[in-house]
């Protein structure tokens, strides 16, 4: 944020006094307004890295930004919790928490809108599991394509952006990404294919972070999407503080139509 706002992505488009729009997953939460327990025990958390983490809650009044926020599930036994965001310079209206079908561990979507260039946007940020319980389901896809369905099946608006965590462990292959296709989402506007070869920075190397863009009433004129790097040549332990590289959209809008007289 600090670099954003100092011009540092000007040259990519981003330029500091323009309207934003963060859709973050895995967002922390740590204050009073987590419950101590949950359901009246500590849920079983899988192995995961402890590492410093910021909350979301305090940043966004830190740096002035409206916030959305949908707890998926606890970090252990701490009075902490994490899911996905919304945070933005725009007044976040509609709200909704949407949780998606279980498959490894509880997963909630959340979506807000805005007024933009005279018309209203759909903003959700979301996060599908990396993989589906032991079995024959374990790599997730059939997983996955279940939570999309059911969160495509709650965004009927014609003009939307999605910023998501899709965890594609095959690629543009799985279902998921046809059901995201066929309900009129695409890389870009107009539509291209990610240049990179990864967005999570650790081992494996694999894209599973988007932003996409569904366009049905033609408002958005051009939408390009674009990876940051930390490293100019990709090194280093993290990106940002993160194991995931961020994504940097800009989106234009056509003139609002003339009003009728």
């Amino acid at each position: 944020m600090k670099r954003l706002r100092a011009g540092a992505f000007a040259p990519l488009g981003a330029a500091p006094d323009l309207p934003l729009v963060i859709l973050l997953q895995e967002a922390f939460r740590s204050d009073d307004s987590v419950p101590e327990r949950s359901n009246g025990a500590v849920p079983r958390e899988l192995v995961r890295r402890e590492r410093s983490r910021e909350d979301v809650a305090k940043v966004a009044g830190q740096l002035g930004l409206n916030l959305r926020y949908a707890p998926s599930m606890r970090n252990g036994a701490a009075r902490s919790d994490r899911g996905n965001a919304i945070l933005s310079t725009l007044p976040l209206e509609d709200a909704h928490a949407l949780e998606l079908p279980l498959v490894l561990q509880r997963r909630v979507a959340v979506s807000a809108s805005v007024a933009l260039a005279g018309r209203r946007l759909r903003l959700v940020s979301a996060h599908l599991d990396p993989r589906g319980p032991p079995g024959h389901r374990w790599l997730g896809t059939s997983g996955r394509a279940h939570q999309t369905g059911h969160l495509l099946a709650a965004l009927e608006d014609d003009l939307v952006v999605l910023g998501a965590d899709l965890n594609l462990g095959r690629g543009r292959r799985e279902r998921t990404w046809r059901l995201l296709a066929d309900a009129g989402f695409t890389f870009g506007v107009p539509p291209r294919l990610p240049a990179w070869r990864h967005t999570f920075h650790s081992l494996p190397r694999l894209v599973l972070d988007y932003v996409l863009v569904r366009n049905r009433n033609g408002a958005v004129a051009a939408a390009e999407v674009q990876r940051l790097d930390q490293d100019p040549l990709d090194r280093g332990p993290n990106v940002f503080g993160s194991d995931h590289h961020p994504l940097l959209a800009r989106i234009d809008f056509h003139p609002p139509p003339a009003a009728k007289r």
